[in-house]
């Protein structure tokens, strides 16, 4: 990521990494919620159906963590930008 060169690109950056951060952050909560909602159908099910449910959650957090992560740094780099400039 390049420092932004004015005040412009800097609020531009920080309402990007605003919506990488809230848009990513949407991605656990959808799991935890449809867990909650299907908690009882997953717990009397066979474990294979509940290990592949399980596994495609875990498939969707790990990008999500590293969209959040570069979603923080990006708000980070350009509000220390914004304050300098």
């Amino acid at each position: 990521m390049d420092q932004p060169k004015d005040k412009e690109e800097a609020l531009a950056g920080l309402l990007n990494g605003t919506m990488v951060t809230l848009l990513a952050s949407a991605f656990p909560v959808v799991i935890v919620w449809q867990i909650a909602i299907h908690w009882r159908e997953m717990s009397s099910a066979a474990w294979a159906d509940t290990a592949t449910d399980s596994a495609l959650a875990i498939g969707l957090l790990l990008p999500s963590i590293s969209a959040i992560r570069y979603g923080i740094r990006t708000l980070h780099l350009n509000w220390t930008a914004l304050r300098r400039l």
